[in-house]
């Protein structure tokens, strides 16, 4: 006995919107991403795997001081995982291996390896943004890749979820 032409449409039209809104929840909602590289050690060791959130900027939230986001810079392919070290607006001073934000010295518990000197004032639509391992990553301190626009950013990486022994949030 075969179902009504009316049970096959709407089996149809489901499947299709379960997959229009897997895919959404992909685009915008999260997504995992595959650590590779050096230039987060140790917040992130390359191999790594982090659950990205992508809603809260796709619907207009700014990025926050000290948050890991995964970016693109542009005339750069691919993604990048990175911390956000520069709000627009401020000022930022790196003087002895030390941070001073808009003035005021700044603690950096997950940096890795000595930064060094180096000053930016960014404006008003710009975004510092460094690897915590500053000896090993390539960043917005690079000529050909500078600060980056509220455009630029991906997704806020949340949580390691592999390797086991690691998993735990991004702090």
């Amino acid at each position: 006995m075969r179902p009504p032409l009316a049970r096959i449409a709407a089996a149809l039209a489901l499947v299709a919107v379960l997959a229009l809104v897997g895919a959404s929840l992909r685009a915008w909602g999260f997504g995992l991403v595959r650590v590779s590289g050096t230039s987060m050690n140790d917040t992130l060791q390359s191999g790594d795997l982090a659950l990205v959130t992508r809603l809260g900027y796709s619907l207009g939230g700014a990025p926050e001081f000290g948050q890991v986001v995964e970016c693109r810079f542009p005339n750069r392919r691919g993604t990048y995982i990175k911390r956000v070290i520069g709000l627009p607006g401020d000022v930022i001073a790196f003087q002895d291996g030390g941070l001073r934000r808009n003035g005021a010295a700044l603690s950096e518990p997950y940096v890795s390896s000595p930064t060094e000197d180096y000053a930016v004032a960014l404006g008003g639509d710009e975004y510092l943004l460094l690897g915590d391992n500053r000896a090993e990553s390539y960043d917005s301190r690079m000529e050909d890749m500078g600060p980056v626009g509220r455009d630029a950013f991906r997704g806020r990486v949340r949580w390691i979820v592999w390797p086991l022994r690691r998993f735990g949030p991004v702090e």
